[in-house]
């Protein structure tokens, strides 16, 4: 995982990471799919049972992002 003030997210992965921060599980299939793999890459978005979530690190990047 890179560090938070060196990450640059593209307005697509930034809008996927807004819609999950949105929803406490996601079915993939509405999302931006290369934009999804690299949050997941990155440790910002990973599988769950429940579907696609928003990690930790994932809300504090969103959060900085968007302040």
């Amino acid at each position: 995982m890179q560090n938070a003030p060196d990450l640059t997210l593209s307005p697509s992965e930034k809008r996927t990471l807004q819609r999950l921060a949105a929803h406490d599980g996601f079915d993939a299939n509405g999302l931006d799919w290369v934009a999804l793999q690299r949050l997941k890459k990155l440790g910002l978005a990973e599988d769950r049972a429940a579907g696609v979530r928003i990690t930790k690190e994932g809300q504090r990047v969103l959060q900085r992002s968007t302040s």
